[in-house]
């Protein structure tokens, strides 16, 4: 008995640190798209007419947040809902009961996920805009991602609780912050008329 209840700890605590595992892919799978968005159409000779639009530039801005999430959380909440299913299926006999959803998978999900996805598109959207090239705007955005792979091992580790709902709410404020930040910066360093000068 004891053998059996150290085994559904150590399940438990996987299952927690697994579900984590989706708020890195709600950063990861936007960034490619979003690091790609103003670069790539550079090189494509279709960035200076849509900088030449009437558009301001927080409506381009948007737009290309838009263009870049809405795929990502169809996919993403797609893969959550299998992810769920399967892990209850599997784990049900381990540990007696459906371990999710619960309250921790809930804000991972509504509240930590949504918010990683905004930040890695608005951190690869600013490094599009920065960079001279795809493969450095891929590099640059890569850097948002360190971390999301520090927790997800510390979690893995069992040093640090991804279980406990008061850290995942505190990874979700500072993901809003970092959000913010992003944005702010991206805006106020988003000019048409340098974009289309410098990259002539």
């Amino acid at each position: 008995a004891t053998k059996k209840h150290a085994s559904s700890v150590v399940i438990i605590d996987l299952l927690s640190a697994f579900a984590f595992f989706f708020v890195l892919l709600a950063a990861l799978l936007p960034l490619y798209l979003s690091s790609y968005s103003l670069v790539g159409e550079k090189t494509e000779k279709s960035l200076e007419p849509l900088l030449a639009t009437p558009m301001s530039d927080s409506e381009i801005l948007v737009g290309k947040y838009l263009a870049s999430l809405i795929p990502v959380i169809i996919a993403l909440y797609i893969g959550m809902t299998l992810f769920i299913v399967l892990s209850d299926l599997l784990t049900y006999k381990f540990i007696g009961y459906y371990f999710y959803p619960n309250q921790t998978s809930d804000v991972l999900m509504f509240l930590d996920a949504p918010l990683a996805m905004l930040y890695g598109i608005g951190f690869g959207t600013l490094a599009s805009a920065r960079a001279s090239g795809v493969q450095t705007s891929y590099q640059l955005g890569g850097a948002s991602l360190i971390p999301f792979l520090i927790l997800y091992v510390l979690g893995e580790a069992q040093i640090v609780d991804l279980a406990n709902i008061s850290n995942i709410l505190y990874i979700g404020a500072a993901l809003f912050i970092a959000f913010i930040l992003v944005f702010y910066v991206g805006k106020k360093s988003f000019n048409r008329e340098k974009i289309l000068t410098s990259w002539r």
